[in-house]
Formats: structure tokens, sequence, C-alpha cells
């Protein structure tokens, strides 16, 4: 079919898709999945690519009875692994040209998602967006409207269009160079930062509130405990966008000052997950009296006081708004709850991985480890990124490792799947908790970092769930205790023999934990940094490492190594330490 088919094809019957009998499921599959495979899309992945690189991601075409503001995109187009553009479809009927919400819908998606563009479209019209710019209650459907087309138009505009949102132009590069102006005002105007921004405003007022009911609590308990009640509250709201709870559920309990209702939720929360998220920290009397707080930040969680959507966070969003959040800790100074950088990190930006140099390293590590395995064998390998963070790497492997065994599945056991869309599958829930309980490994100094990785595995394993489709598994999440550690990973007990130092130090006994491959990103400091911070460590380092001489920076004591006979990792190189408790290690 040519563009100008598909435009007769609308016109021969306009007036009927203009009524309120047409419905969305129709339009996709008569219209708008047809328009785009003339932009070159391979919408339901004809050419059977593997999971991780389909082009396109279909939502159902049928939706549930979720609200419009926690449903996913209907299209998410995509450059390997990488989201560029999301497509959302309405009815014809709906007036997409005038109408204030389903814009904001869209831009939020975007916003939430770091793309530079979204796009509307009910074939009648196609609107594009730019999703750089934060969406605010009475934006009206003009406000960072970059495009707009009407049907009559799309013939003589379609190379135009082409450029703009075809597939050669993602796949090329020419659409970075197309939308290059809105880059730097994401990079200016970063969701990462005004989340940020906004997390710092609820860890100092929930801080405040709790220093003020318990003042001789510890320093790194107060900041334990206001990273474990966030947490609580996130996820809770994430779930809600993802239709794992009853949308709204916490808005309700603010709005009514329901402070028994959230305690009661919280308690439900633990029963239904049981990940220790959920453990009661503070007593039932101090969360009463510091309510207010809690409905304060779940009430800026909701549109429209919130700019983001929660059913399209990414693990990208979440692992760099942690890492930075890592740099910060609560203090109490003068009597007041401040936030103040950590001494490591006074004179230095934590860094995020960028996601698509994390993909590349793992496609060149994991996948070839996993090339020719059965799903047994995939699920009884041990992946591990030592030096984890908040768990960008452990993110991105979980994805890559839940594809790989989709696509094992496509070719050698469909029934083993569940069916979403067209030609689009999923691992059922139970295999997907057997994945990351049996095959992913992490462990980081920072105890913060650490439960911010326990963290976003677990949305993670929630992402495409719902009721349903977790009701059968009791408890829903499982415990990563055994999977992501809190400790040094760089120096073992055996070779801190003061007692005094272990407590500070934190070395990591590997004991008996077997490593297939290890990814990652190595901690950076330099030695008179080292010097100046982690005193205790500095001439550990050079005892036990031969890559520790004169001045170095941490990361020269990781030294590329083989682990049997594929899979490239990185390790401490000590010639008493780690590589001795790995089978078959050696010098690469």
């Amino acid at each position: 079919m040519t563009i100008k088919q598909l435009i007769e094809k609308y016109t021969a019957n306009r007036d009927y898709y203009l009524t309120s009998k047409y419905n969305e499921t129709l339009l996709r599959s008569d219209f708008l999945d047809p328009f785009f495979e003339l932009l070159s899309w391979d919408i339901k992945n004809n050419a059977g690519k593997p999971t991780n690189e389909r082009e396109v991601i279909l939502e159902e075409a049928l939706k549930t009875s979720a609200s419009e503001h926690s449903k996913k995109p209907d299209y998410t187009f995509r450059l390997f692994s990488e989201r560029k553009f999301f497509l959302e479809a309405k009815k014809p009927c709906v007036s997409i040209e005038s109408n204030n919400d389903t814009a904001k819908q869209v831009r939020r998606y975007g916003f939430t998602a770091k793309l530079k563009i979204s796009v509307l479209s009910n074939f009648e019209y196609l609107i594009i967006y730019d999703t750089s710019v934060k969406v605010e209650k009475d934006d009206n459907h003009t406000k960072a409207l970059v495009k707009k087309y009407h049907y009559s138009e799309y013939e003589s505009k379609f190379e135009e269009i082409k450029q703009l949102l075809g597939k050669e132009s993602v796949y090329s590069g020419a659409f970075e160079t197309e939308w290059k102006e809105i880059e730097s005002k994401i990079n200016q105007y970063s969701i990462d930062n005004l989340f940020l921004n906004q997390i710092n405003e609820w860890r100092k007022a929930l801080g405040s509130e709790i220093y003020k009911h318990n003042p001789k609590i510890d320093e790194q308990q107060l900041n334990d405990i206001v990273q474990s009640y966030l947490n609580r509250v996130l996820f809770l709201r994430v779930c809600e966008d993802r239709n794992l709870e009853d949308y709204q559920t916490l808005l309700k309990f603010a709005n009514t000052n329901d402070f028994k209702a959230l305690i009661k939720k919280f308690e439900e929360a633990d029963k239904r997950y049981n990940s220790g998220l959920f453990d009661q920290l503070l007593k039932d009397k101090i969360v009463e009296n510091i309510s207010s707080v809690f409905w304060t930040i779940i009430k800026q969680l909701y549109y429209p006081e919130s700019p983001y959507s929660f059913s399209v966070f990414s693990s990208d969003v979440l692992g760099s708004i942690y890492e930075i959040f890592l740099s910060e800790k609560l203090t109490v100074q003068s009597g007041a709850v401040v936030l103040v950088k950590k001494p490591e990190n006074v004179d230095r930006d934590i860094i995020t991985t960028p996601t698509f140099i994390i993909s590349d390293i793992l496609r060149n590590t994991v996948l070839k480890k996993c090339e020719g395995k059965t799903d047994k064998e995939i699920l009884k390998l041990k992946f591990a990124d030592i030096s984890c963070g908040s768990g960008a790497f452990l993110l991105e492997l979980f994805q890559l490792l839940n594809d790989s065994l989709i696509d094992y599945y496509l070719k050698n056991d469909k029934t083993k799947l569940t069916q979403t869309s067209i030609n689009t599958y999923k691992l059922p829930f139970e295999i997907k908790r057997q994945l990351l309980l049996n095959c992913i490994y992490g462990v980081d100094k920072d105890y913060n970092a650490v439960e911010a990785a326990k963290f976003g595995l677990l949305l993670k394993l929630l992402e495409d769930e719902d009721t349903n489709s977790t009701n059968k598994t009791k408890p829903v999440l499982p415990d990563l205790s055994e999977n992501i550690f809190f400790g040094n990973s760089l120096l073992n007990p055996k070779q801190v023999t003061n007692k005094k130092d272990q407590v500070i130090i934190n070395p990591f006994d590997f004991s008996k934990l077997r490593f297939d491959v290890i990814v990652g990103n190595p901690p950076y400091m330099k030695s008179e940094d080292m010097k100046n911070f982690t005193p205790l460590e500095l001439p550990l380092y050079k005892t036990n490492y031969d890559s520790a001489y004169k001045q170095f920076d941490k990361y020269f004591l990781g030294v590329p190594l083989r682990v049997g006979l594929s899979a490239t990792i990185y390790l401490p190189f000590g010639t008493n330490r780690i590589s001795a408790s790995i089978p078959n290690a050696k010098a690469a």
C-alpha cells in the first residue's frame, strides 16, 4: 500500500471513522501500523529480530481500566534497545489538535523517559511535541508543539515526515541532527536534576521531622530511614502506574489525612511484596506525627503536581538520579537537618556510565556467554558487577538476560511465554523472578547505593507486570540480600586484621561465590584522595596489589581477566585475593 492509497482509504469512510463507534484498536491496525510501515519501521517484527533489538515495542491495543495518566505509550520506536520516540494513538473522534489533556499525556511520557520528541496521532492529525519541556498544570495543546500535519498533507509532506520520524533517519543518525537543538535543552533542564532537587527537598523535610521527634537519632540511621521511607512511597507510586496497585491509592490517604490507612498499606505491602522494603523502621507514633510530610510528598507524586509518568520511568533515569543522590548525605548542623556533600565526593562528580555504552559492553560479553546455551544453562550462569553503585549495569544486564530467554523460547518452546501483542511475548513472572535470583549479583561499599540497586532491580522485575500476572507468586518480590551485597570488594577480611578498621573499611568476603561474567565500571579515586578520604585503605592496597605502585588510581586495581573459555571480566588483581577464588581465572 502506498501513502496515497492509505489516505484514499481514510477519506472514503472518514465520516464513520470520526464517530465514537470506530475504536483505537482498529485505528492502529487499519492506519497507524501501515503508516509507520511506510516509514520503513518493522512494526510487527516480521524480520524476526532478537527481542533486545526489536525496532518497535507495542502495548496491548485493548486498553485496561487503568487511568490515562498511568498507562504506557502505545508504540515505542527504538534504535536497538534505546528508546527514540513514543507514539500515542487516539481515536479519530478525539480532537487531539485542540485537546490539552492528550497533549500533556504524551509530553509527560517523553519528558520522563528523557526523549527529544513524542508523537500523538489519530490519523486525522499527526502531531510532534518537544518533550524536553517540563509539563505544567495549565499548559495547553500548543505548548512545546513543533510539527502538526493534517492527513490531507501526508502525501505532499511524506519525505519531510520520513526525515523526522522514519527508520532510516533514526538508524543513520540523521534523527539526532534533526532534533539536536532539543538535546541541549534536555541536558540543561534535565529530569535528573529536576527529580533530584525534588528528592532532596523531600529528604530534608522528612529528615527534619524525624529529627524533631527523635533528636538522639544517629546520623547514619537518619539517612537510612529517610531513604527507606522515600523508597516505600516511590515504589508504591510506580506500582500504581504499572497496574500493580489501584491508581491514586496513596493520594486518597493524603487527601483524607488517613494516617492509619497509610500504615496499613505499608503492612499489606510487606505481606504482598515481602522484600524487606516495608520493614517497620519507626514507631507508629513517630510516623503518625510526621504523616503531614508524607502527605506533601505523596501529593507531589501525582498529576498535575508531578510532571512524570512513572509507567515509563527508565532504569537509566532512576540510576543516574540515585548516583547523584548518593553523593550527598543528611547531617545535623546547629540543630537543623541539612544536606552536605559526602567527604569523598567534595571535589568529584559521580558519573553514570551512559546506557548505550553499558548495552554495548553487555552485548559483547553477556550475549556471547549465552550463545548456544539452553534456558536451564542460562539460568545457572552468574553475572556480577562488584562495584555496582546504584545498579546501572545490573539493570541493563537483567533486561538483556530476560530478552535472551525470550528469544530462546521463541525458537524452542513458545508455550513457556506469555503473548502480549502481535509477535510480542514476555517471560512469565516466575521465570523472571528466578532469573533475577539465580543470575544477578552486585557489591558496593556504599550502603545507600546497595539499597538503591535492590530497589531498582525490584522495580525492573515488575516492569510489564500487573496484578493478574503476579497473583500466583507469594510473596511477589524476592529477598535480594544474597544477591546485592554491602562491602568493599577490593579487600577481604583476611587483609584487614584490625577489628576496628574492619568496621570502617567493611571488607567483603566472596567466600564460595563464583561468577561466570563480571562487568561494570570500576571506582575512580587517585591515591592522594585515598590518603585524604580513605586513609585506612591506602596502605592495604599497596600491600596487596602489584598495581598499587607509587601514584595510582583505584581503577588500576582492576585488570582484565578471563574466566573459563569465553567470558571477559574485570576483577581486582590481588596476589592472594579474588582471582584465586574464581575457577580457571587467569590474566588475559
